[in-house]
């Protein structure tokens, strides 16, 4: 470890070409402007701004020079005469001649992050479109970074994967409030609609301990539509030929220039589903879900935000055999039916105060309350989950003598209360952790960043948690960016909501001791690079982590096909993952993207290090898009290759040992008028599909019924459709 801290701090001393760093905002609301000019007058040379309205330029060959920011809508503004690297802040003023031009802007359809530290990218509404992006597990099918797959054979939920492991180890926030997780880690992603994401932020690697312990592979933060941005309505149709159906309705209301709000509504149902394997098994249940969300903001720029909401929603899905009718048929063993009811309630909140003239100063507090129920019957199965959530934060962030020392801490506050049953057995438990945080980050823009972190929490139930993180940034050359981080990270395992297994398959359940909390170690680096050939563009993406595990909970699938045994780490168990990208733009409009990742999970099972199952080695993805002027037209396809699996043990190895290679195609074409978008797509172009999903699938009552070995897509070829309509 000293040895990287060194390597670290001699990267600092490297001397660069001195940076202009600033943000720019709406004067009036202070909300960032995304996509802002900033040019030199004289050098001729400019960027833009980025989705947090921050920009870095580097200072021309000839100096003095005067800077100029303009964007369409505002007056423009020029710093004169800069002669030396600073920091700037920059509030536009609207131009009131303008009030009959409708004007839009829309975040990048990918943006990668070279100002902060850590490694992040972002993927903005643009990018959310390029698929029918019903909801949030569906919102990475053209990402390389976050991998997406059917948990099950028979409950249509999906799950994700960062750096080769499951999403329980990734943090979900929303909009750094604390966010799904816990019983929610899986269904949750099926609850939040892509129409109402504006952005998502994808932190690889360990993230901010002002976030809380909980990450270790990696952070996505959701970043919802804004009550003072958002459109005054919005509407979203989508049919598809498997049966589903959806509509979001969204409207929003300026009352003045501090006040304002958003209602957020989505309905969707499967009326019919489909079998297309043929095994007698639906291939997703039908049901409906309601979801409602309505938040507030009032703003008074420089010197108070707030903002609060509720989310109520409703979730009742039916699925199994094509036989089964009511719960009576399990009962009986007549038919297999999965049965599913889900209820969430949700209040959010938070405030910052800031300080005249002092825009790196602010005092922010926020929290969260949540109730979560979940009703679940796999044939003679029965679960029941009841989550009950607080949390509370209060953070303090400014300077220390300039603004290239900078430092946040504060406190965080958490309850949790569960109470499951699994069959006859209850497993209840409070959790109450009480914590506090600081980090320290030195920043000279364009050059040097190293922040520094650490928390101390007491957890009721395993006592004093330390956690301490660094993350380093150096521009190497001028558009060359290398990042370092190591950090470590705890979760507490809740074992029936993260593992398939333990509900869809008749393996018996067997918790074989007292489980620990887990325990991890993150490690990565990562390079960008970026350049310019003419009007063409190209960004290079490398990253390599490892995640060592201190202790895990083991979920034996190897040991016996008829049980699913939960223990304590004994061994090693760790991951490994590469992944390299590259963006080209050859003109305006058309991108092509290109990935590769190689992962290498391992744990010990039974004193044995083997290959995690269900986690491909090798993926390869491919996109196109394109865009027409004034985006009349727009074309996607997306192109996945996956490589060779590790299967889980079933009886006399049904399903096999490993899952052989596959790919899969899905495109859209998309027609833009002056309010209204039509678009028509199809997922699984080729209509590849695992065709044996399900061991013993005409016994499901039977020992060997198991169907929660998916390496491969549950459905054959979708097509769909859909309208938007936009009214500014």
């Amino acid at each position: 470890m000293k040895k990287y801290i060194t390597l670290f701090f001699m990267f600092s001393a490297l001397v660069l070409q001195a940076q202009i760093k600033g943000v720019v905002s709406d004067k009036l609301s202070g909300e960032a402007i995304i996509g802002a000019s900033v040019f030199w007058q004289i050098a001729q040379r400019g960027v833009t701004t980025n989705a947090d309205g921050i920009f870095e330029i580097a200072l021309p060959a000839r100096v003095p020079d005067n800077l100029i920011i303009s964007y369409i809508g505002y007056k423009a503004d020029t710093i004169k005469n800069i002669t030396s690297n600073r920091e700037v802040v920059v509030r536009l003023n609207t131009n009131k001649e303008l009030t009959e031009v409708e004007v839009t802007a829309e975040r990048a359809a990918i943006s990668v992050n070279t100002i902060e530290p850590f490694n992040k990218i972002s993927l903005g509404k643009a990018e959310l479109k390029k698929a029918a992006c019903c909801n949030l597990s569906e919102s990475f099918e053209t990402n390389a970074t976050v991998d997406v797959s059917f948990s099950d054979a028979v409950s249509g939920t999906k799950q994700i994967k960062m750096l080769g492991l499951e999403g329980a180890y990734s943090q979900f926030t929303f909009e750094h409030l604390s966010g799904i997780r816990v019983l929610s880690t899986n269904y949750g992603l099926g609850h939040i609609p892509g129409t109402w994401v504006q952005a998502i932020d994808i932190t690889k690697g360990i993230g901010s301990v002002a976030n809380g312990y909980e990450s270790i592979s990696g952070q996505i933060n959701i970043e919802l539509d804004k009550p003072e941005k958002a459109p005054r309505f919005f509407l979203n149709l989508y049919a598809g030929d498997a049966g589903r159906l959806e509509a979001n309705i969204q409207a929003a209301h300026r009352y003045n220039k501090h006040w304002s709000t958003l209602l957020l509504t989505h309905i969707n149902g499967t009326m019919v589903s489909t079998d297309y394997n043929h095994d007698n098994y639906w291939d997703v249940p039908t049901g409906y879900q309601v979801n409602l969300l309505n938040r507030w903001k009032y703003e008074n720029p420089g010197k108070l935000m707030t903002s609060f909401g509720v989310q109520a929603m409703m979730d009742d899905r039916v699925g199994g055999q094509k036989s089964f009718k009511t719960n009576s048929d399990n009962e009986n063993k007549t038919a297999y039916g999965v049965l599913m009811n889900i209820k969430h309630l949700e209040g959010f909140g938070k405030m910052a105060i800031g300080f005249n003239n002092q825009p790196y100063k602010s005092l922010g507090i926020n929290a969260t309350s949540r109730i979560y129920q979940h009703q679940a019957t796999f044939g003679v199965k029965n679960y029941t989950g009841t989550e009950y959530t607080y949390t509370g934060n209060l953070l303090y962030q400014s300077i220390i003598g300039s603004t290239d020392y900078k430092f946040t801490i504060g406190s965080n506050f958490m309850y949790d209360k569960y109470a499951e049953s699994y069959n006859d057995s209850a497993f209840n438990r409070t959790e109450i952790v009480p914590g506090v945080f600081g980090e320290l980050n030195y920043d000279i823009p364009g050059k040097t960043s190293v922040l520094l972190g650490v928390r101390g929490d007491y957890h009721n139930m395993f006592g004093a948690i330390f956690t301490p993180r660094i993350h380093f940034k150096q521009h190497l050359f001028k558009y060359t960016v290398f990042r370092a981080s190591a950090g470590k990270g705890m979760h507490v395992a809740n074992v029936f909501i993260e593992n398939a297994a333990t509900l869809a398959s008749n393996r018996i359940v067997s918790i074989e001791e007292k489980l620990k909390p887990e325990i991890a170690w993150n490690y990565g680096t990562s390079i960008s690079h970026s350049f310019k050939v003419g009007s063409s563009s190209t960004t290079l993406l490398l990253d390599i982590y490892r995640t060592d595990f201190e202790n895990q909970v083991v979920a034996d699938l190897y040991t016996s096909a008829h049980k699913i045994s939960f223990y304590n780490l004994q061994g090693k168990s760790y991951s490994n993952s590469l992944q390299t990208e590259i963006i080209i733009e050859p003109v305006k409009k058309l991108e092509f993207r290109a990935a590769y990742k190689y992962q290498d999970v391992k744990a010990t099972y039974n004193n044995n290090l083997l290959e995690k199952p269900l986690v491909a080695r090798d993926r390869v993805l491919l996109n196109a898009s394109y865009a027409t002027k004034f985006d009349k037209w727009k074309l996607d396809a997306t192109y996945k290759w996956f490589g060779m699996q590790s299967l889980p043990s079933t009886n006399n190895n049904e399903l096999g040992t490993r899952a052989g290679n596959f790919y899969t195609v899905n495109a859209q074409i998309t027609r833009g008028f002056k309010k209204w978008e039509l678009y028509v797509g199809v997922e699984n172009l080729f209509n590849y599909m695992q065709h044996h999903q399900i061991a013993d699938a005409k016994n499901p009552f039977g020992n060997n019924f198991d169907a929660s070995v998916i390496w491969g897509p549950t459905m054959g070829r979708v097509l769909y459709t859909g309208l938007r309509m936009t009214i500014k």
